[in-house]
């Protein structure tokens, strides 16, 4: 509606050519879903080996307000990024 390219823009074309390893072209639709599958799929590793308990740094991190604020910050930085003209001469 806008003409602006938000950060989730791009993520349903990467994750197809993520499911046939063209990792390049991915990028390409969305760096950030790229970068971030790895650190997700951490998240979810850890949350099914039992790294919950209450005095885990895993626990701590996953419930600090200051993580989100700063998964927050980069998901809008991105958003800015995205739409510069700058990041489009880049692909």
């Amino acid at each position: 509606m806008t003409g602006y390219e938000c950060a989730g823009c791009g993520v349903q074309r990467a994750f197809h050519e993520l499911l046939h390893f063209r990792f390049s072209r991915a990028f390409q639709y969305n760096p950030l879903f790229v970068i971030a599958i790895p650190f997700v799929l951490l998240f979810f590793v850890l949350k099914v080996f039992k790294f919950s308990a209450k005095t885990s740094w895993f626990y701590r991190l996953s419930k600090s307000k200051l993580f989100f604020l700063i998964v927050l910050i980069i998901v809008l930085l991105f958003s800015l990024f995205r739409n510069t003209d700058y990041y489009k001469s880049l692909f």
